[in-house]
């Protein structure tokens, strides 16, 4: 993708000397619409020029390398440091000299310690920054939080990732507690909003299930000074990739026989992205719900967000109620309690699926092997070709015909010859 592709500036548009340029840096958090609003933007950056917002380009995975700079975690994701160095001063040069407001965005930079956002603070210090924060009610994150650990790899079972979750020290701002690092608000607001004042602090709660999509880029739209209408939402495929608890269970079995086999990026590529992602995804079943007594308790801490919240100053996008989770019903099963009729259903689709996607593979594999041959053939025929030109030029030159002083010499003896024999 070249510049052109991210649209001219709408005309008249121009920094004012002296103004810093505006940054709205998304953070996350992880599960709350951040992959939905990446593409919403990612698949809009004409149109986001049109209102002089850029979303820069430095790469499919600019925004992802970025964040897994900042982490120090390349290794984890299959990454050469050596190609994400320097990333995140590239998205913000290449942001500068488009001009215009920056956008921003990847779930990874929520989970940042402090001396992660110090590091990196420097960097934004010329912008107009603006943190913005989109956050879901803690009652789905768990459960969103649960599933996609083991989506990553690690297959522990519901009651084993609760299990001291509620800890007094686990939620403490230093916890080095995955869950709480991601997903406790007030620890990362405070972690990011220090860098800016109160009102450059924008807090998007998601709506809360069953709600179109639309209605959270709405909000988000607003937080980053962007009409809602500028994109076209029905171009967004709206697909969900959460697992049902049954499909949790057999992707948790399923891993544990591939028994790390499968290093990344291919982890993430096939086991991840395709098996669970787009395969298990496809399953209709129901989604894990977090026990009503773990529920009710994460309700208390989300209430106590609200307000802290609404006292700090920060702009809120959208209504805070939404962070408060639903109570659970207690009839509804634990994630853990799943029937084995449950998880069998639907995998005889997946196993299809599979089939026809080997085949698929080996049908490939044959035309790049087909292929190959016919390069080896055309390979051999240029090769001979120049042995062939190499050993002509090792010949050595036919010598050339005599020079004499005089040229015109030869000519007038065969003519003065022609005239002696027919005098004769």
């Amino acid at each position: 993708m070249t510049e052109q592709d991210e649209g001219p500036r709408p005309d008249g548009a121009q920094d004012v000397p002296g103004q810093r340029q505006r940054l709205f840096f998304h953070v996350g958090l992880p599960k709350s619409g951040s992959t939905y609003l990446q593409t919403v933007l990612g698949t809009h950056r004409a149109q986001l020029r049109e209102h002089d917002h850029v979303y820069p380009f430095v790469g499919r995975e600019g925004m992802f390398h970025a964040a897994v700079e900042m982490a120090g975690t390349p290794a984890r994701w299959g990454l050469d440091p050596d190609e994400i160095d320097g990333t995140f001063a590239h998205l913000l040069r290449r942001g500068r000299r488009l001009g215009g407001t920056v956008v921003l965005s990847h779930e990874i930079f929520g989970a940042a310690t402090q001396d992660q956002v110090d590091a990196i603070a420097p960097l934004l210090a010329e912008f107009d920054l603006h943190v913005v924060v989109t956050a879901r009610d803690l009652g789905r994150s768990v459960t969103a939080a649960w599933q996609e650990e083991v989506k990553n790899g690690r297959v522990r079972t519901f009651a084993e990732f609760s299990d001291g979750l509620l800890d007094e020290d686990a939620t403490a701002p230093d916890a080095g507690r995955t869950f709480w690092r991601s997903q406790h608000l007030m620890n990362i607001l405070a972690r990011w909003g220090a860098l800016v004042p109160p009102d450059h602090v924008h807090v998007v709660p998601c709506p809360p299930p069953g709600t179109a999509p639309a209605l959270l880029w709405e909000r988000f739209a607003e937080a980053i000074d962007l009409p809602a209408d500028a994109v076209d939402l029905s171009a967004i495929p709206t697909r969900n990739e959460s697992l049902g608890a049954p499909q949790v269970a057999f992707l948790r079995e399923v891993l544990e026989a591939v028994d790390d086999r499968l290093e990344q990026p291919w982890h993430a590529r096939v086991a991840k992205r395709w098996f669970a992602q787009t395969l298990l995804g496809a399953v209709p079943a129901a989604k894990p719900v977090a026990p009503a007594e773990l529920t009710e308790q994460l309700a208390r801490i989300a209430r106590s967000w609200v307000e802290e919240v609404g006292a700090a100053g920060y702009r809120v996008h959208g209504d805070l109620e939404d962070l408060v989770p639903r109570p659970t019903a207690s009839a509804h099963p634990h994630p853990d309690d799943v029937r084995a009729e449950d998880v069998l259903a639907g995998l005889p689709g997946v196993v299809a699926e599979m089939l026809v996607r080997v085949r698929g593979l080996h049908e490939d594999v044959g035309a790049a092997r087909a292929e190959a041959d016919a390069l080896v053939v055309e390979r051999d025929r240029l090769s001979s070709r120049v042995e062939e030109l190499e050993a002509a030029a090792a010949e050595p030159p036919p010598p050339p015909p005599p020079v004499t002083r005089y040229p015109w010499v030869p000519r007038r003896v065969r003519a003065l010859r022609r005239r002696l024999r027919r005098g004769a």
